[in-house]
């Protein structure tokens, strides 16, 4: 286990409990108390955790990240309708990521007999196309993060880093006219590696998206290529034009 391997692994422990010590690190991860007091400084440094006596504990509160299998069901019809219109700038034999998220899951339903490979860590996304064998699936793998039904980290950024998509299809917690957010550090980092290996990069959002940061940057729009939404302002569309987004409504 490397570095980053270990430092996922030691905030792939703390996603699962408020609190833990540098002992149980140790313990567990098979290193001396100084290594782990050397990742725990790097991390807080970075603004993911913050050291206590003895231990350390996630920067990010648990409460502020919601369970898809919670939010799988808000925007419904809307989320549907902007995987829809998303899936047909889908051409014949593609390469498409489908990110993780309550919304972009939806996209792979509509992926079937399109002779496409779909590149994914979204167990939703699997599990949807699991019996239709018209559709190449590669699974990244990873950390699992609970919150999101999928795979995030090193490992899942090692492999992307070879492959070349056509599209991604991207999702996000929230955005404002300046930049896009979610929840959680290392997902952050897996969705910028994610549009390292697209060509275009389309991101689906409904409108109850907007204005919204979460914890965690993801990129700026200039990331964007293609913004797919249920509605959005006026004042919003115009902004994000004028910085190369092409954005469709969902009907």
């Amino acid at each position: 286990m490397n570095i980053r391997e270990r430092r996922d692994e030691i905030l792939r422990l703390l996603d699962e409990k408020d609190y833990i010590t540098v002992e149980e690190l140790a313990l567990g991860l098979g290193v001396s108390l100084v290594t782990i007091r050397s990742d725990l400084a790097n991390l807080e440094q970075k603004g993911v955790l913050k050291r206590t006596h003895g231990g350390a504990k996630l920067v990010e509160k648990k409460s502020l990240s919601r369970l898809i299998s919670k939010t799988i069901f808000e925007f419904e019809k809307e989320k549907d309708a902007i995987s829809r219109l998303a899936s047909t700038f889908v051409e014949e034999g593609n390469t498409v990521i489908v990110d993780t998220g309550s919304t972009t899951f939806h996209v792979a339903k509509y992926l079937s007999g399109k002779g496409v490979t779909m590149v994914t860590g979204s167990l939703l996304a699997i599990e949807s196309v699991m019996d239709d064998e018209s559709i190449e699936v590669l699974v990244l793998g990873g950390m699992l993060r609970r919150y999101s039904k999928g795979s995030i980290g090193t490992f899942a950024c090692s492999e992307l880093g070879q492959i070349n998509a056509d599209i991604l299809f991207m999702g996000a917690s929230g955005y404002t006219d300046s930049c896009l957010y979610c929840s959680n550090v290392i997902e952050a980092e897996t969705k910028r590696a994610m549009i390292r290996s697209a060509g275009t990069v389309c991101l689906l959002a409904d409108s109850s998206k907007a204005g919204k940061k979460a914890f965690a940057s993801i990129c700026s729009w200039s990331d964007i290529d293609i913004f797919v939404c249920d509605k959005i302002s006026d004042e919003m569309r115009k902004e994000l034009e004028s910085k190369g987004v092409r954005i469709f409504i969902a009907e």
